[in-house]
């Protein structure tokens, strides 16, 4: 991860498609301030592990239902 980049609200909306790219790809962190001196960060999320199958994430779901079913 590098260094928080600071960046104006102006300057984020119309550059929000690389300000992502770099997010993303370099795992850049953006501080954005705005004119009264509020600010947010843009920053990565990363992930601890592969995405779930959908598949999955349904017989899970279905297990759950019926284990709460028996267990009223």
């Amino acid at each position: 991860m590098t260094d928080i980049q600071d960046v104006t609200e102006e300057e984020a909306v119309s550059n929000l498609p690389f300000l992502l790219s770099m997010t993303q790809r370099n795992r850049t962190v953006w501080r954005i301030r705005r004119e009264d001196g509020s600010c947010c960060l843009l920053s990565p999320v990363i992930q601890s592990g592969p995405p779930v199958d959908q598949e999955v994430i349904d017989q899970v779901e279905e297990f759950k239902k019926e284990l709460l079913d028996t267990t009223d």
